[in-house]
């Protein structure tokens, strides 16, 4: 409740500011002008040039999300640039967050100038100012990233290893027909197991969700995986952004759980197939761990 009452004070202060800024000697300006409000203030270093950070913000005009971070998975990682590497016109978030530090939450307010206003409807021409609400979750040097994702990438080739071995025997249980006891069906089509449920809560259609996968031909040959490319699959569920075996076996899953898919070619890429990597009329198996 209290950090609520100081977020709450803060704005007030920021729309203060925004009415009468020039009459307030105690506002804080960035580096290039910009209004800034730390309303938590914590004590800590600060990210510097080159950093990357860990975020959540939310992007306003008047009373109107614009944009948020929660539609990308609820945070972002980002790079601060070098002076040199500095856009021209540099963002006002690149200005604030080099004010704070971990577990700060701040406010900072961009002036809505011609430029601004041609890109925005006529509704939000009497508004001022752009609204970030930024919150810096964590910060690192690229050194230290750099440590992170080899540690990282190091597991992920052990995990491969562990998942195409199993993938490979469920492929040729599967074709054997020794399965069948162990197989969950849909009405569609798709066939699979659940390894383990997972403790989060349950995929929801149109939720922006992560996921590590293997994929392999019916006969275990693979053809692409995430554990390789070092990145987990990221995109929202029930749109149709993935193929619809995976796209309505992920919404039958919680968060944390990993299964094993088996697709016939009409819930995977059908007649056409996908390049020279899946031939027409491929049924698939994939391995899948929501993030």
């Amino acid at each position: 409740m209290n950090h609520f009452r100081g977020f709450l004070l803060a704005f007030t202060a920021v729309l203060a500011l925004c009415t009468n800024a020039d009459a307030q000697q105690d506002t804080l300006h960035t580096e290039h002008g910009y209004l800034f409000v730390n309303y938590t203030q914590r004590d800590g270093n600060h990210p510097q040039s080159g950093d990357y950070v860990t975020v959540r913000v939310d992007t306003w005009l008047g009373d109107t999300l614009l944009g948020s971070t929660r539609d990308m998975g609820g945070t972002r990682e980002l790079q601060i640039p070098s002076p040199k590497d500095m856009p021209k016109r540099v963002p006002p978030f690149y200005d604030a967050i080099v004010l704070m530090t971990r577990g700060d939450s701040a406010i900072v307010l961009q002036p809505v100038d011609s430029l601004i206003r041609k890109l925005t409807p006529q509704r939000f021409h009497d508004e001022k100012y752009l609204r970030f609400e930024i919150v810096l979750l964590d910060f690192m040097s690229a050194a230290e990233k750099d440590r992170k994702e080899q540690e990282a990438a190091a597991v992920l080739a052990q995990r491969r290893i562990q998942v195409e071995a199993q993938t490979q025997q469920l492929a040729k249980d599967f074709n054997k027909g020794k399965l069948k006891g162990k197989l969950n069906k849909t009405g569609s089509g798709l066939q699979y197991i659940i390894h383990e449920p997972g403790d989060g809560a349950p995929v929801a259609k149109g939720e922006y969700i992560t996921a590590h996968y293997y994929g392999c031909l019916s006969n275990g040959k693979s053809f692409d995986d995430s554990y390789t490319n070092k990145v987990p699959l990221s995109f929202v569920t029930g749109e149709g952004q993935m193929i619809a075996g995976f796209d309505e076996a992920v919404l039958l899953l919680r968060h944390g759980a990993k299964a094993t898919l088996f697709l016939p070619a009409r819930l995977a890429y059908g007649e056409e197939g996908a390049g020279d990597v899946i031939p027409p009329n491929s049924d698939l198996i994939f391995y899948i761990e929501i993030q």
